[in-house]
């Protein structure tokens, strides 16, 4: 059973290719752009 959000169900989100560096890495990314992303929406 699955208990994700239709938001962490998007295309940007990494998914696990086999090296936990770089997905690591991946999820940094993600997590920065995403806040990013809030704080430009809330700047207005």
């Amino acid at each position: 059973m699955r208990s994700e959000t239709d938001d962490t169900r998007s295309p940007d989100r990494p998914t696990f290719r086999g090296c936990v560096f770089c997905y690591s890495a991946e999820w940094a990314y993600y997590g920065a752009k995403k806040a990013a992303r809030s704080v430009s929406a809330t700047d207005t």
